[in-house]
C-alpha cells in the first residue's frame, strides 16, 4: 500500500472526490457536483499535508468508522480531521501489539500475504521446530 506522501495530488484529488460522493451518499446528503469537487480539493491537500504517512485505504476506513461510529453526520473540516484522526490514533496504538491482539477494525493492515514476516511470528516457529527435535 502505498503512502499518501507517494501518491500524486491529481490522483489524490480523485480519491478525494469518489470518497466524498460516497461519503455524502452514505449519510444521505445531496451536495452539487461543484461542492464535492471543491470539497475534494481541500481534502486532498488536507492529507498530503497533515496525513502524509496514511495510505488511502486507511483513509476510506477512517471514513467508514466516522460515519457508522459517530454522531457526526454532516462532513466539515472539523468532522473528517476528527475521524482521521481517531483512525490514526487506533494504528498507533495497536503499532506494537501481536497481530492476534489487535483491534479487528485494522484487519485490512494485516502483513499475511504481503511479504512481511512478523518477528513473533519467527520466534515461534523456531520454538516448535526446535521443540520436535527435541521430542524426536
Amino acid at each position: 500500500m502505498k503512502k499518501i506522501k507517494d501518491i500524486t495530488i491529481e490522483s489524490l484529488r480523485e480519491f478525494s472526490c469518489d470518497l466524498l460522493s460516497r461519503t455524502y451518499m452514505e449519510l444521505g446528503q445531496r451536495p452539487t457536483e461543484e461542492d464535492i469537487v471543491t470539497f475534494a480539493m481541500i481534502l486532498a491537500d488536507d492529507l498530503k499535508t497533515d496525513f502524509k504517512n496514511l495510505t488511502q485505504t486507511d483513509i476510506q476506513q477512517a471514513f467508514r468508522q466516522g460515519i457508522r461510529n459517530t454522531d457526526d453526520f454532516h462532513i466539515t473540516v472539523k468532522t473528517y480531521y476528527k475521524w482521521i484522526k481517531a483512525h490514526r490514533q487506533l494504528i498507533w496504538d495497536n503499532e506494537s501489539k501481536e497481530i492476534e491482539y489487535k483491534d479487528k477494525r485494522l484487519a485490512y493492515r494485516s502483513p499475511n500475504g504481503t511479504g512481511m514476516k512478523s518477528l513473533s511470528t519467527n520466534i515461534k516457529k523456531l520454538n516448535y521446530e526446535q521443540k520436535r527435535k527435541l521430542e524426536n
